[in-house]
């Protein structure tokens, strides 16, 4: 059948935000180095996804199989002046002041792996993007992490996000400039 991509922005995002991707996001993280700790929980992920909708900028990508959630990814803008929270490191000069793409969640089952369907959601996420750089965290243990680096994403500092979660890199990677996509 193939991988379809899917496109949503906003609110739009959130009536497709199902028991699917909770599926999804629970099998991921019940991988090391996460093994279902605190901070990535369904319940968790339930609740900080259901805020995240509403930030201005906020787009959701997913690859389906017919009916099978394959994969997602989605993130929104960070305002200028905005950071990461919890425990984090100040962001490097270039960054600290302009909006960013923060690229929350990059989901992809195992199944799926190994096609390039992961650096087409990112891609597809990134693409028409008005803002200059796009920032990630990433467990520095977890595969992804060196996908990243391979993809040109620069390791820019450390953040706990919360105090029950591990350290995690903060990524940047530096973009062309795009117009924004029509609403």
């Amino acid at each position: 059948m193939g991988i379809a991509l899917r496109h949503r922005s906003g609110v739009d995002a959130a009536t497709v935000l199902d028991s699917s991707y909770g599926d999804a996001y629970e099998e991921i993280y019940a991988e090391p180095p996460y093994n279902s700790g605190p901070l990535f929980t369904r319940e968790r992920f339930l609740e900080r996804t259901r805020d995240q909708v509403h930030r201005s900028g906020f787009d959701l990508v997913s690859a389906e199989d017919g009916s099978t959630l394959a994969g997602f990814t989605f993130g929104f803008t960070m305002a200028a002046e905005r950071w990461w929270g919890g425990e984090s490191t100040p962001p490097p000069a270039k960054v600290a002041g302009v909006p960013k793409l923060a690229v929350i969640e990059l989901i992809l089952r195992k199944p799926y792996r190994g096609q390039g369907i992961g650096k087409r959601l990112l891609s597809t996420l990134l693409d028409g993007r008005a803002e200059l750089y796009a920032t990630l965290l990433s467990h520095p243990e977890a595969p992804a992490h060196a996908l990243y680096e391979r993809w040109g994403w620069e390791v820019a500092g450390t953040c706990r996000p919360a105090p029950d979660a591990p350290v995690m890199d903060i990524m940047i990677l530096a973009r062309k400039p795009h117009a924004p996509r029509s609403a």
